[in-house]
This record gives C-alpha cells, structure tokens and sequence, in this order.
C-alpha cells in the first residue's frame, strides 16, 4: 500500500497546488504564494485538512525538486552571460551582499541571535526575487530604464551569491558551526567549482552533440537527467549542496546551441518537481507559530525594505551609477524569493534555527512581494521626498564622487604592461583551481572509482599507484601551461620594472622566476596529499613527472591548447542569439528618461496592417506624431539603422521615442482600433539611450546638417537640452551651441565612436535635469 499512499499524496500535492496557484495568479500574485498556502492547507499543522499520510516522502521528492530548481537557474544564468554583464555589475551585487549580510549581523546582536543564526538569516536576506522583480518591470513597462536593467543584472547575479551562501552554510552546519574556516571553504569551494564546470565544458558539449547527431530527444532528456543528478550527488558527496552541483550543470549547458532543447525538454519536469518543493515548505509551516511571530515578521519586513535599498543603492554608486538612478534601481530589489525559502529549510532542518523561522521567512518574503509593486508604481514622488530631505552636503559629496569616476574612466588608459599580462591573469587562477581541486578532492575520487570500478580488477596499492600516475599526468599538463603563462607574465613584468627602476631586465626576470617557483612549490606541497602514498612512491611519481616534462613538453602543450581550445569554443557560442547579446551587453549602459518629458513605447505591427510593405518614409512617423523610431525588432535581430528606406513587415517589433500624446497617437495608428494578442513585454534589448554635453570646440556652432552626426558615428540625435528648453526630434536645421545637453541613441560601438567625436569633452550626465522645465516644445 506504501506506493498507493505515495500516489494519492502526489495527486493531494499537485491539485492542491494548481488550484492555489491558478487563484493567486488571477489576482496578480506569484504562484510561488499559492503553492505554499496549499501545503499549509494541507499540512499536518492544518487539521482537519492533514490529508498527507507520508510527510517525510513528499520531503524526499521535493529534493528532487530542488535539483530542478537550481537547474532552472542555472540554465538563465550561462557563464557567457555573467562575464558580459560587466565588472560594475559583479562588484555592485557582491558588495551589496557584504552590506546587507553586516547590516543583518547588527541586528542580530540587538535581537540576540547566535553568529550561525545571524549568518541564515543574512543570507535569506542577501537574495532578491529574480522572477518577482522581471514581472514588476514588464508589469511598470521599466524594462527600457536603465535603473531597471541594473536591478535585473544584479537580481540574475545574486542567485549566485545564494547559491555560494547555501553552500557555505550547508558545509558549516556539517563541520560544526562556528568554528569553520570559512576562506578556507571558498578556496576550496572554488575548486570544486572550476574542477566540476572544466570537466563539464570538456564533456558535457561532445555528449549533446552525439546525442543530437542521433536525434532522439527522449534518449538525450534521459541522460542529461541523469549527468544532472549525478553532479548534485557528487556536490553532496564533496560535502556541499544539492543545489550547486545541479546549479553548475545548469550554467555549463547554458553555453551549448542545445540550451532551447535540453529547457524545453525539462520544462514540465521543473514545474513538476518545483511545485511539490514549494508545497512542502508550506507543509513545514505551523500556522499557530506564525500568529505567534507575527510583530517579528513585521519587523524583519521594515529592516528589509529599508536596508535592501540602502545596500544595494549604495553598492551602485560606488561602482558608478548614477546617484536618483541607483536609489531607483534599489527599490527594485526588494522582493525575497525563492532561496530565503530554501535557506530557511536548511536552517532549520539542521536545528540552527528554531521551528517558527519557517514562517518567519515565508511570512516576511510575502509581505516583500507585496509591497514592491506599490512602493514602484509610486517611486517618483518617494525619491523627490528623499531628494529633499538628504543633506545637501551628501549630495554634492555624491556628484562630485559621480563626475569624478566618469573622468577616471574616461580620461585614463591602463599602463602597457598592465593591457599585456591581465588575459594571463584569470588562466592562470583558473589553472591553480584546478590542479587545487584535483588535489583537494582526489582522495573522493579514488574512493568511488574503487567502489565502482576497481573491484576484481587491480588489487590494494597497485591501485592506488596506477590512480596517481593518471592523476598526476593530467596536473602535470596543467601545470606546464601554468608555468608558461606565468614565464610570460614575469618576463613583461621584468621589462615594465626594469624600465621603473633602471635595474637590469634579466636581473629581474631571474628574481622573479626564482620567488614564482618557490610559490608555486611551497603551493604543491600545502595541497599535496602526502599521507595517500608513502615517500618514495610520491619521488617515483615526481621523477617521472620531471622526465615526460622535459621529454614531452610540446606535446603536453598541444594537449592544454586543444582543451583550452574547445572550452572557448563552447563559450563563444550564443545560444540565445542576437538579442540576447544585446542585451546583456549593455545591461550596465543604458539611460532612463526621466526629467526629458519622452517615453519608449513599443508596438507589434498586427497581422492584418493595411501599412506593412512600407517604408518608414512612407509611414512618416516623425512628421505626424513627432515620434523617433528608435529600432526594430524582426525575427529576434535588432535593427537599429532606421533609415527612411526601411520597409516593416507584420510582427515587426517597432520600438518609438517621444512623448505621450504623441505615442498615443501613433499606437492607435499602428495598431488600429482593436488590440493585438501578439504584443508582448519581453525585456528591453535594442538600442541605448545616453545624455552626453557638447564642449567648446570645433562642432559648436554647426548645424546638425551640417555636422552630419548619424553619417560619422552611427548615432541620431533626437533631444537638445538648452537653457532649460528642450527640443524634441530636431531637424537638421538646429544649431548645436556649446554646454547643450545631447540625448542620443545608438548601439555601444556607435557610443563609442560618439565619444570619440567629441574628442573626450563630452562628458556623460544624469538624463535627467535637475530642473526641468515645464514646456516642451517639439521639432519635427
């Protein structure tokens, strides 16, 4: 009867879950909300509706829940993505996570938790809701500000820092606590890490692609479920989460041309599983315990929608952003998601903490979700109010530190030595990583290939020394490629200081060598495992080392190169296309609008448009309406040169620029009197907006015609701020005067050669002027 109980578990689970869901989407709430007031309807803490016979086996399966959650994550949050969101974003969102993790520390002291408790529940805290906050900007039609881009990229990085923090946590609570080391575990995390994801990008696009080659979807969504749960087994095995081993799977198979596939193909899986996970949480909550806790969840609700904005909006203009631009984005990242829940079950399924924090996190993460629409749908009138009640010495502080690091950005160049060795600089850690975590964890592999493989077959110690002679062949390999980027690194340090300090280069480049190779072999020896082999074993292996080094040196080479060669192919690929690219790229870049009186409107020609087949000349856009076509959108390819001759076709994506009488206007002309079904608010991937001041010099005083902006760089000038006027789509006629304040859009390439007209005086300011003025007169 065990697998009837299951069954009829299974159905109470799902039914109850798509019921609530199904109710919370229709009033404009998460499903998430729904699932988890369904396991509390039908928990064992809810009599009479405790009809969940086996607890403990909806548990286990909503593992299996979590292993397709994290895979989920995984799978929008590729490599390539992170490495395109820019330096800004990923020190934005760490050094948010540092702020909000002390903040709550701080007040944990108050509250008088313990240093393991504070950590949890920091950590539930460091995290927003990534699929809360995408909704929140389709649903305000944000997603072409570029607050709102920011807040995404940070949302999309800050599952990794949640994955990062369960791990640390799940590999504390399994060593005891308080007295791990935890610099240690990140070390050694990264490790595993790159050790995992370099085995991945090595085998896992080969077996997609035999798979593909065979084309039998059903044989490759089999195996891939099976790599999957097989890298969560070996990440629990390491002595971490579930969660990483199939987060990391997620991200490599992010970068394979099969991503459409392997997501479609799991797609009803996740759902699936996802749902019994989050019905389970809701299973764990004792709704008399959540009465009891309520004045605390209130609490924990205000610290969060104070501090979050605070952390993350400070975090952005230390990194750059634009002081009204970053407090807009912080407003953004309030909402709590998934891994607080997460996090929560494992605080207190290791009785880190109590049983109420269960509802203490679920009840707090709901009150964010529904907060965070109310306090954007009114985010003007709050930041005026914060405008005026910051100090003005604060505020300047904040603009003078602004202008400063824009100058810096633009005005400085990396010394010559600096351009030729920082490529060097991440393989180089990447290849220490890796023989690190080859070392770390060699003693695990050797354990469970001797329990899968080696019975029966070599015997006892001949074992052992066949495993490290192929262990040390493969790190020998890494370590000749670590060695020559190192040599090229200390020989064009060599030059660089000699030059410095008159000192001899080859003088140098020989003390350097010296100190690296003591480094590196003080390096070997801390991570060795020299207790796996006795003494003269470990010589053997090292004298053979040194002779197929020295014997075998180009050949060991080629091999690196050619892996190192087809990891870069896998990450060279797009799987997403050109849109995707675009939009990641400039996710840090663009620009709002505000204080310019013009919005961004976007409009899908319908099917049945007596217009498609024009030219945009024909449309006349600009002349009737006083809209700019910034770009169109066709078959998932930007364009973004909207020349007069440009024909729109049905299901082009048109995106226009003006203001709101005007969009309105030209929405009803291009989609008619009724409504299309095929108008969508996919995330904003065209074409950027930025406010840059003309300088004294040569283009003062010219017409736009005669200046011919577009024909040099590419981008179209379609605002003038001027002595608190602003002209809207100028004509060529316009006569451009020194200090006018140009919005512009164009591409990032365009941008740059933007820039460089300006010849470097034309420095980036906020879009929006501190007194704007209430006419606005348009050209067309």
């Amino acid at each position: 009867m065990d697998g009837t109980n299951l069954i009829q578990d299974l159905a109470i689970v799902l039914l109850a879950a798509g019921f609530a869901g199904s109710l919370c989407k229709r009033v404009g709430l998460s499903v998430i909300v729904g699932y988890l007031a369904a396991g509390m309807l039908i928990g064992p803490y809810t009599p009479p509706f405790s009809f969940i016979s086996d607890v403990d086996r909806i548990q286990t399966l909503s593992q299996v829940g979590l292993v397709f959650l994290m895979f989920a994550i995984g799978l929008g949050l590729s490599l390539t993505k992170l490495r395109r969101m820019g330096l800004p974003a990923l020190i934005a969102t760490g050094l948010g996570a540092f702020l909000m993790l002390n903040l709550t520390q701080l007040l944990g002291v108050f509250v008088g938790w313990t240093f393991m408790q504070s950590m949890f529940v920091a950590s539930m805290f460091v995290v927003s809701s990534s699929a809360v906050i995408a909704k929140i900007v389709n649903e305000l039609k944000l997603s072409h500000e570029g607050s709102a881009q920011r807040a995404v990229a940070i949302t999309v990085m800050e599952d990794v820092v949640a994955v990062v923090m369960l791990t640390i946590l799940a590999s504390q609570t399994q060593s005891g606590g308080e007295g791990a080391n935890v610099g240690s575990l990140l070390a050694t995390m990264s490790a595993f890490v790159v050790l995992l994801v370099g085995a991945g990008l090595l085998l896992v696009p080969r077996l997609l692609r035999r798979l593909e080659a065979r084309a039998d979807p059903e044989l490759q969504t089999i195996i891939v479920a099976g790599v999957l749960f097989l890298l969560a087994f070996s990440a629990a095995k390491a002595g971490y989460s579930l969660a990483l081993g199939a987060f990391l799977l997620g991200a490599i198979v992010a970068e394979m041309p099969q991503k459409g596939r392997v997501e479609k193909a799991f797609a009803g899986m996740r759902d699936l599983f996802s749902s019994v996970f989050f019905v389970s949480i809701g299973m764990m909550i004792d709704v008399r315990l959540l009465l009891d806790v309520w004045p605390l969840i209130l609490g924990l609700f205000a610290f969060v929608m104070i501090c979050r904005p605070l952390a993350c909006g400070m975090a952005m203009i230390v990194c750059g952003t634009h002081p009204r631009e970053a407090r807009r984005a912080g407003l953004l990242l309030t909402p709590l998601g998934e891994f607080s829940f997460i996090i929560a079950q494992l605080g207190v399924s290791t009785s880190v903490l109590p049983p109420e924090y269960y509802p203490l996190a679920v009840g707090t993460s709901i009150l964010t979700v529904l907060a965070t629409p109310l306090i954007n749908r009114n985010a003007e009138p709050l930041l005026r109010v914060i405008e005026r009640i910051e100090p003005r010495w604060l505020v300047r502080a904040l603009e003078a530190y602004h202008g400063w690091l824009q100058q810096a950005q633009n005005g400085t160049s990396s010394p010559l030595a600096w351009k030729l060795i920082r490529g060097r600089l991440p393989q180089i850690g990447i290849e220490m990583l890796l023989i690190s975590g080859l070392m770390i964890f060699s003693g695990q592999i050797l354990k469970a290939v001797e329990s899968s493989f080696a019975t029966g077959w070599i015997e006892g110690t001949r074992f052992d020394y066949v495993f490290w002679g192929v262990i040390g062949f493969v790190i020998l390999i890494l370590l000749v490629a670590l060695w020559r980027n190192v040599s090229i690194v200390i020989m064009i340090l060599a030059e660089s200081l000699g030059q410095g300090t008159r000192l001899p280069a080859p003088i140098v480049e020989k003390s350097l060598r010296a100190l690296s190779g003591i480094g590196l072999g003080y390096w070997l020896y801390a991570i060795l495992p020299i207790e796996a082999l006795p003494g003269w074993g470990w010589i053997v292996i090292g004298v053979a080392a040194l002779v197929v080094a020295v014997v075998f040196s180009r050949r060991l080479v080629y091999w690196h190169s050619t892996w190192q060669s087809s990891v870069q192919d896998v990450l060279n690929e797009d799987p997403d296309g050109a849109v995707g690219v675009r939009a990641t790229a400039r996710t840090a870049l663009d620009r709002g609008l505000e204080g310019w009186d013009m919005q961004l409107d976007e409009n899908i020609v319908p099917d049945d448009a007596g217009y498609a087949g024009n030219n945009l000349a024909q449309l006349a856009i600009p002349s009737r309406f006083g809209c700019s076509v910034i770009e169109v959108e066709r078959n998932g390819y930007v364009i973004t040169r909207t020349g007069p001759d440009l024909r729109v076709y049905p299901g082009d994506k048109l995106l226009l620029l003006g203001n709101a009488q005007g969009l309105s206007a030209a929405r009803e002309f291009l989609l008619g009197e009724k409504k299309t079904a095929g108008e969508t608010t996919e995330e904003f991937s065209g074409s950027i907006l930025q406010t840059h001041v003309l300088p004294e010099g040569p283009h003062a005083g010219k017409t736009l015609a005669e200046l011919q902006v577009a024909r040099e760089t590419g981008v179209r000038i379609v605002g003038i701020h001027r002595d608190g006027t602003k002209i809207i789509n100028p004509d060529g006629a316009q006569r451009l005067n020194a200090n006018d304040s140009l919005l512009v859009v164009g591409t990032f390439e365009e941008l740059r050669n933007f820039r460089r007209w300006l010849k470097g005086g034309g420095e980036t300011t906020p879009p929006f002027p501190t007194n704007p003025a209430p006419g606005l007169p348009a050209r067309s």
